[in-house]
């Protein structure tokens, strides 16, 4: 391979996931209509104990050059933070340890860009469960799953890391870019987004650059999905006291609007559990996100990242 900086780096940030990584790195593999020195994957091991890095060994003499990266620090802002220092592309695509790309998604990505030069491009992400029989599937699919419109183009609204390609010449100045503050809880790209939104930059949909997002047992149940609904539903609060953003108004205003949906919200999920409703679950998971938005502070705050099954 030449050694000029390639078009891409192909980020996976990992922690403790082995299988996972193994599966995400194959999926980058199969990737058509890139060709070999235009990418390069980037594994950022947050484990402490570097336990990564022999999952990474395993693929010596890779299609694309692969590159191991160690972050000791826990935390998923310094992972990707780490991730920028360490590459030098003009392109970052960000995929989780726990998803898996189709063979078209790199190269239909990058022409979303070409196409829509925005700082960020989100694509779709489709859940796959560990099982077809589990109770409440129709929600979960919902929950992980992540759906923007039908048609590719510039959008308002703005995704999670997951599935998405950085210009980073449009980035703001400054590092670390991703907020360390939110290391724990998540919603670090948050912050970022936010303050791409405030400078006026682009966000783009690539609507057939769609990821598979991989479930495990631990994950598809209630227990976890309504406990990190409860940490979403505290992002709108927590980024209105959050540095520069700094927002009374905008605070009191969140909080009364999660104030009101927990009670409409728990009223029609208490309905719904009484009956047994089959979509009980959406309600439950709306009333979690209203609670959210009145306790995001202190002994609340809930620390979602590495979160398997406790």
């Amino acid at each position: 391979m030449s050694q000029h900086a390639p078009r891409v780096s192909v980020v996976i940030p990992t922690i403790k996931r082995p299988d996972g990584l193994t599966r995400a790195i194959d999926s980058i593999l199969l990737q058509e209509g890139v060709p070999e020195d235009d990418a390069e994957i980037v594994v950022v091991d947050n484990d402490p104990e570097g336990s990564a890095e022999q999952v990474v060994h395993r693929f010596n003499n890779s299609r694309f050059a692969l590159r191991y990266v160690h972050e000791p620090s826990p935390g998923v802002a310094n992972a990707r933070n780490a991730a920028i220092s360490a590459i030098n592309s003009r392109l970052i695509a960000f995929l989780d340890d726990d998803e898996s790309a189709p063979p078209t998604w790199l190269a239909t990505l990058l022409n979303a860009h070409e196409q829509y030069n925005a700082a960020v491009t989100f694509g779709p992400v489709i859940t796959a469960l560990p099982a077809d029989n589990l109770e409440h599937a129709e929600y979960l699919k919902a929950f992980f799953a992540r759906k923007g419109p039908e048609a590719s183009g510039v959008i308002d609204d703005f995704y999670g890391c997951g599935n998405s390609l950085f210009d980073m010449e449009q980035m703001p100045e400054g590092r670390p870019l991703f907020d360390t503050r939110a290391n724990e809880t998540g919603g670090e790209d948050d912050f970022l987004f936010h303050k791409l939104d405030d400078l006026g930059k682009r966000f783009a949909w690539a609507a057939d650059a769609s990821v598979f997002e991989h479930v495990p047992a631990s994950r598809a149940t209630l227990r976890y999905t309504l406990r990190r609904s409860f940490a979403y539903g505290q992002s709108p609060s927590t980024l209105c006291v959050s540095g520069d953003r700094f927002s009374l108004p905008g605070l009191l205003f969140w909080m009364a609007v999660g104030l009101g949906q927990s009670f409409v919200y728990g009223f029609v999920a208490l309905a719904m559990m009484l009956v047994r409703a089959k979509r009980r679950a959406f309600w439950y998971d709306k009333t979690m996100q209203g609670i959210g938005k009145v306790l995001w502070f202190g002994p609340f705050e809930f620390k979602f990242y590495g979160l398997h099954a406790t």
